[in-house]
């Protein structure tokens, strides 16, 4: 399994900040930060489900798995799943599904050969009869 995690960093954001978002829902990554085209990026990469246990944590804190389950499923081709997060309330240590931020997005890509398995672990249904 690998998990990649990517967010543009505008002038007007901190690194250190950027890089919190990511660590309050994420963890055991490496982060490597670079610029392209005079955009900076920092990306962070990991992989096994410890990377993922605290963005698990906060699924079920939050009560939000039928719409992370939706999220997922919508996005799902191939063996990969892949989901924008908002930066402010990642800050915070919330998960907001969002495609579009005044400041941009996290883009979280998870590949995994039973992506269907992960996801069920992730987000399991919760609602019976219902399939998100």
């Amino acid at each position: 399994m690998r998990v990649l995690i990517r967010a543009r960093i505008y002038p007007t954001e901190s690194l250190e900040k950027v890089k919190m978002a990511i660590e309050n829902l994420f963890s055991s990554l490496e982060f490597e930060v670079g610029e392209k085209e005079e955009e900076r990026y920092i990306t962070a990469v990991g992989g096994g489900k410890e990377c993922l246990e605290k963005f698990y944590r906060r699924l079920r804190e939050q009560r939000i798995l039928d719409a992370a389950r939706g999220v997922m499923l919508s996005s799902l081709q191939g063996n990969k799943v892949s989901f924008h997060l908002n930066k402010q309330a990642a800050y915070a240590g919330y998960v907001n599904f969002s495609e579009e931020s005044p400041l941009g997005a996290i883009e979280v890509e998870i590949e995994a050969e039973e992506i269907e398995s992960l996801i069920d672990w992730l987000a399991p249904r919760t609602i019976e009869g219902r399939e998100v």
